[in-house]
């Protein structure tokens, strides 16, 4: 290959001269700064690779959706919360309340029995006081109760010996002497016999008339433990 380059090829070739050296060189131009243009209606924000950026109302829109679907979250989470507890609080209000109505219905019911012994306690005080009274004041009370007792003996009982209180015994002779006498029966004064009631004796029969032990059947006929209803004050 040779080195010459032919003239034809050199059309865009221009001589280099040597300047002149006499004249001041002269200060470069600054060169324009380069402003872009902004379309008038650039209120979207930017554009990076034709895809728009999100603008500070739609940062906002965004944040406000947020908030508002937290609240609501939240809102429905507090509300379940509330009502669970509610719940739990009632069953166990509900518990504690049957509890004590349990406990009162048992107070109560004890109260009521109580309360009624009370009151049977002091009817039969009364009762005794009432019949101490009725005896001291007719003798002729206790009548009837020996005829019963003579009735109750076996037959062929033999001689009969009928215990009673002195206050009693006088009366007893006056009012029936001449039919004990009939039936060989033989009065016997005994203080510890409480006066309103007799004992009868014939050989190894006993029918025991006492106040102490005629109160004592009746109460024993209604259920209640007897007690010393008619001790002599």
């Amino acid at each position: 290959m040779s080195g010459i380059i032919p003239k034809e090829s050199l059309g865009g070739f221009q001589r280099w001269q040597v300047g002149d050296f006499t004249t001041r060189p002269t200060t470069p131009t600054a060169a324009a700064p380069v402003i872009s243009e902004t379309p008038e209606n650039a209120d979207s924000g930017l554009v990076v690779n034709d895809v728009p950026l999100p603008t500070a109302e739609d940062i906002e829109q965004i944040h406000e959706q947020a908030r508002a679907e937290g609240y609501q979250a939240g809102y429905a989470e507090g509300q379940q919360a509330a009502r669970d507890e509610a719940a739990a609080l009632i069953a166990d209000t509900g518990t504690r309340m049957a509890e004590m109505i349990g406990h009162l219905q048992v107070a109560l019911a004890y109260m009521d029995q109580e309360i009624a012994d009370q009151v049977l306690d002091l009817a039969l005080e009364v009762s005794a006081q009432v019949i101490r009274g009725s005896i001291s004041a007719k003798r002729d009370t206790l009548l009837p109760v020996i005829r019963e007792a003579l009735a109750a003996l076996p037959l062929h009982h033999g001689h009969v010996a009928l215990h009673l209180n002195p206050a009693d015994a006088e009366a007893v002779r006056e009012q029936m002497g001449e039919q004990l006498a009939q039936t060989g029966t033989q009065i016997i004064t005994d203080a510890t016999i409480t006066a309103g009631g007799c004992t009868l004796r014939a050989g190894a029969s006993e029918v025991d008339a006492t106040l102490e032990t005629r109160w004592k059947r009746v109460i024993e006929a209604i259920g209640i433990e007897p007690k010393d209803w008619l001790e002599t004050p």
